[in-house]
Protein backbone atom coordinates (compact mmCIF):
# COMPACT_ATOMS: atom_id res chain seq x y z
CA UNK A 1 0.00 0.00 0.00
CA UNK A 2 1.51 3.31 -0.98
CA UNK A 3 -1.03 5.54 -0.05
CA UNK A 4 -0.50 8.71 1.58
CA UNK A 5 -1.74 8.76 5.37
CA UNK A 6 -4.36 10.78 6.56
CA UNK A 7 -2.60 12.22 9.02
CA UNK A 8 1.05 12.15 9.33
CA UNK A 9 2.73 12.95 12.59
CA UNK A 10 4.78 15.93 11.73
CA UNK A 11 1.90 18.05 10.18
CA UNK A 12 2.36 20.01 7.19
CA UNK A 13 2.05 23.28 8.71
CA UNK A 14 1.29 24.49 4.73
CA UNK A 15 -1.94 22.00 4.47
CA UNK A 16 -2.78 23.04 8.10
CA UNK A 17 -2.71 26.71 7.58
CA UNK A 18 -4.79 26.08 4.31
CA UNK A 19 -7.41 24.29 6.08
CA UNK A 20 -7.96 26.60 9.31
CA UNK A 21 -7.81 29.38 6.99
CA UNK A 22 -10.62 27.32 5.35
CA UNK A 23 -12.50 27.41 8.40
CA UNK A 24 -11.72 30.97 9.60
CA UNK A 25 -13.39 32.59 6.55
CA UNK A 26 -16.72 30.41 6.84
CA UNK A 27 -16.91 30.95 10.36
CA UNK A 28 -16.43 34.94 8.92
CA UNK A 29 -19.33 34.10 6.50
CA UNK A 30 -21.66 32.32 8.67
CA UNK A 31 -21.68 35.06 10.83
CA UNK A 32 -21.81 37.93 9.12
CA UNK A 33 -25.01 36.33 7.37
CA UNK A 34 -26.44 35.22 10.42
CA UNK A 35 -26.07 38.55 11.66
CA UNK A 36 -27.73 40.07 8.39
CA UNK A 37 -30.42 37.52 8.66
CA UNK A 38 -31.48 37.85 12.32
CA UNK A 39 -31.05 41.31 11.82
CA UNK A 40 -34.13 41.02 8.85
CA UNK A 41 -36.09 38.62 11.28
CA UNK A 42 -36.05 40.90 13.90
CA UNK A 43 -37.33 43.94 11.59
CA UNK A 44 -40.03 41.82 10.29
CA UNK A 45 -41.22 40.29 13.48
CA UNK A 46 -41.72 42.93 16.58
CA UNK A 47 -41.07 40.96 19.61
CA UNK A 48 -43.43 42.59 22.35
Amino acid sequence: MDKKPLFKAPYDLKDVSILFSIVALFLLITAVLGNNLFGIFQDNVNFG
